[in-house]
């Protein structure tokens, strides 16, 4: 079976703090990316933090809580923004995965 998430910049990837839609297994959800830390928060749909997880790439994985969010696609949603930084050197305009 074969699973994707899709994953759009909410306006432009040149900003400090980059705002990022993605939608996988019918549901839909935002992410933060603080491009100068690499740090990663679940937001709403105008960029405010949802609870107090983190991914902070100094720690290596997530701490904190989100009511409402799946940490598992919070997860696999910043792996794949991170592959893409990582493969352009700065904040990517989409970041889609494909799972097999």
């Amino acid at each position: 079976m074969t699973a994707s998430i899709g994953i759009w910049a909410q306006g432009d990837p040149s900003g400090e703090s980059v705002l990022y839609r993605w939608e996988a297994d019918q549901q839909t959800g935002y992410v933060t990316f603080e491009v100068p830390t690499r740090r990663f928060r679940p937001a709403d749909d105008s960029g405010q933090p949802i609870g107090d997880l983190l991914f902070d790439p100094a720690v290596g994985e997530p701490s904190g809580t989100a009511a409402g969010v799946n940490q598992r696609l919070f997860n696999q949603v910043v792996v794949a923004i991170m592959r893409a930084y990582r493969r352009a050197g700065t904040a990517p305009a989409t970041a889609h995965a494909y799972y097999y």
